[in-house]
């Protein structure tokens, strides 16, 4: 699987404090969608921690909201009846064959959404490419917040932090 085909991946779904959450493509036709994601990426937290998202146009946002697994990129919504942050796992540049993954919330969206929203985007991710894919996350020892995250959704440290800052962690799958 991988191609250039478009094809849709079920919703995972988990719960929180009562409340149903799923995760789910975006859908680049929706003004929500765009609105909310739009949010999420000119907050000044996720400006700091992501300098690949910073002065993205609307033709930019439309695109990566497109990205439903096409050759592995995978841009999940982390939504109710609104999005309040995104999954995204695309191909690593420094490790071949594994994915990156990224993640943040919108300012004054519900706290706890992000490790359990990580752990269903990583088995979409396993399904629709039918193996346990090797997914790491590079996060900069300041950000302890993702740090937490990371950790409770499955990833162990693999890389300490080297002298820029940066560690790496990789998903064990035996702990989703």
């Amino acid at each position: 699987m991988g191609g250039t085909e478009k094809t849709s991946v079920a919703a995972g779904r988990f719960e929180k404090n009562g409340q149903t959450f799923e995760v789910r493509f975006f859908d680049a036709d929706s003004f929500f969608d765009l609105r909310d994601l739009r949010e999420i990426v000119q907050s000044p937290g996720v400006q700091v921690w992501m300098a690949s998202v910073r002065n993205m146009s609307h033709k930019h946002y439309r695109k990566w909201m497109e990205e439903r697994g096409e050759n592995h990129h995978f841009l999940f919504a982390i939504a109710d009846t609104r999005v309040h942050g995104f999954v995204y796992l695309y191909p690593s540049e420094e490790f071949g064959g594994a994915l990156d993954v990224s993640y943040a919330k919108r300012p004054g969206a519900p706290g706890g959404l992000i490790t359990p929203a990580l752990v269903e985007a990583c088995k979409l991710v396993r399904d629709r490419m039918g193996s346990l894919p090797k997914m790491v996350a590079e996060i900069e020892r300041e950000n302890q917040t993702s740090i937490v995250a990371i950790e409770k959704a499955g990833f162990v440290k693999m890389r300490d932090f080297d002298r820029y800052g940066n560690g790496i962690w990789t998903l064990d799958w035996g702990k989703i």
